[in-house]
């Protein structure tokens, strides 16, 4: 009786030399591309909040009373929203005595649900919230655990001057080029420190776009904020770096 060897069948296949190679080869690929993405999320994504905050800080706890906007004080912040493990948002808010609440939510999941005239281009602009609304209503029904808030007082007329650029965007002719608020999931922070970058120079110095949450923070804490305020759940608290001199209002070179 002959015997006769099927050369192409999966167990000759499986067996194969070539074939042990190819195997071995790719799960060595696989275990370094594991390995690097592991060494990233280590080493840039895993930041615990306020990992950055000055320890010389004056800080104390305070109410949500004591935080609601002065009448007649034109105002910037920047909210950064951290995971367990990692910044997952950013968001701004601006305030002018003459103009409307600005709030700005990019690529955010904050009223999307909402009509088109409450919310366009990622701006709130009907019955934008406040700090308190935007943390009762949206953050803690998250798995959020830390918000930090940063603060400058603003001259009005500058704060007029952010207000148009978001509202109304700007096109290449602008100095600083072309600017719209819309931006995707996962860009958050980018599009945030971008504006930052481009046309809050009398305020502050933010020297690129930042992709994370805890990149934009650090430089953020180097900016002469007038406040930080740091929410966890029943918990608030502001860290002051200028209690004993306090800081001019911004908004000249």
């Amino acid at each position: 009786m002959d015997l006769f060897i099927q050369y192409d069948s999966p167990v000759f296949k499986a067996a194969h030399p070539a074939t042990l190679s190819r195997k071995t080869v790719n799960s060595k690929i696989r275990f370094l591309l594991t390995s690097v993405l592991l060494i990233f999320l280590l080493m840039g994504c895993i930041q615990a909040p306020a990992s950055y905050r000055p320890r010389t800080w004056e800080h104390a706890p305070i109410d949500m009373k004591s935080i609601t906007d002065l009448p007649g004080q034109s105002l910037l912040q920047v909210i950064i929203v951290y995971g367990h493990w990692s910044g997952h948002h950013t968001a701004l808010r601006l305030v002018s005595p003459d103009r409307p609440v600005v709030f700005w939510d990019p690529g955010g999941s904050y009223g999307h649900t909402f009509p088109e005239d409450v919310r366009s281009k990622d701006l709130i602009k009907v019955n934008p919230p406040d700090l308190e609304m935007y943390l009762q209503q949206h953050i803690w029904n998250r798995t959020s655990v830390e918000v930090e808030v940063f603060e400058w007082d603003l001259k009005p007329e500058y704060a007029r001057e952010l207000y148009d650029v978001l509202v109304k965007g700007t096109d290449k002719d602008h100095p600083a080029g072309q600017f719209a608020t819309t931006g995707a999931g996962l860009f958050c922070t980018f599009k945030v420190s971008d504006f930052l970058h481009r046309f809050a120079g009398k305020t502050m110095i933010v020297p690129k776009a930042f992709f994370r949450p805890h990149n934009l923070a650090k430089v953020l804490y180097t900016q002469s904020p007038k406040r930080v305020l740091s929410f966890r759940r029943g918990k608030q608290t502001v860290y002051d770096p200028s209690t004993i001199n306090p800081l001019p209002l911004v908004g000249e070179q």
